[in-house]
């Protein structure tokens, strides 16, 4: 369960990052709001590995690397070509996570 929340909470900061990326959404009057849920994703995760591990789900491998890359996220300027590499293949990540869980 906790792997399906911490995917929701990635989906929706993707979602949010690509919105204001392609300028549909303005997220300057409320800057934190990525910022936090960028937390939220990074703790979830974490925690889902932890429970992946302890459970032994099939996930586990596949949300460790998740994890260096959010690491690696925060330093690498928001609307570059390696910032939204790094969200991309984390996406990827979730979704073997994603396959290996069914």
């Amino acid at each position: 369960m906790i792997f399906y929340a911490a995917t929701l909470l990635f989906l929706a900061n993707f979602a949010l990052g690509v919105l204001v990326q392609l300028g549909i959404v303005d997220t300057k009057p409320f800057r934190w709001l990525h910022h936090a849920l960028f937390f939220a994703v990074f703790a979830s995760a974490a925690a889902a590995v932890l429970a992946g591990f302890y459970w032994g789900a099939p996930y586990r491998w596949a949300l460790v690397p998740v994890l260096g890359l959010f690491v690696v996220l925060p330093y690498v300027r928001a609307g570059t070509r390696g910032h939204a590499t790094l969200a991309c293949t984390a996406l990827v990540f979730y979704a073997v996570g994603l396959a290996q869980s069914v």
